[in-house]
């Protein structure tokens, strides 16, 4: 895919390349599965469920103001920050270039063996 995706509703990206951002907007959820995104993994707010794994991000994660949040075994070369998010977060298996940052989470992320190579901030210190 040469451009960005935006995401509206419920859609599954497995073993693409995108070329530019995948954007989770309100109400939608999104699986992305064996995938290589050039850019950000991103939310609008107000997401339902962002499930993402095995895949290459070369941008970011972030994701805030969502519900549900599962993250394994990805390689981001950026950040991965997780913020007001109101529902179980699970954080696994991911090697991370930058920081890995949690806030103001209403439920305490969950998971551990996550590789950082910046910071362990907030409530993902411990992971």
């Amino acid at each position: 895919i040469d451009d960005n995706v935006k995401i509206t509703q419920q859609c599954t990206l497995d073993n693409v390349t995108v070329k530019g951002n995948v954007m989770v907007h309100s109400g939608a959820t999104a699986n992305v599965l064996k995938s290589k995104i050039d850019g950000n993994l991103e939310s609008k707010g107000n997401f339902s469920s962002v499930v993402a794994t095995n895949n290459t991000i070369d941008g970011n994660i972030q994701l805030k103001e969502g519900q549900q949040v599962q993250l394994r075994n990805n390689r981001v070369d950026g950040n991965i920050e997780l913020e007001k998010n109101r529902s179980n977060i699970l954080v696994q298996s991911n090697v991370v270039d930058g920081n890995l940052k949690c806030e103001s989470n209403s439920q305490k992320p969950t998971g551990g063996q996550n590789r950082v190579k910046g910071d362990k901030e907030g409530q993902c210190r411990s992971l």
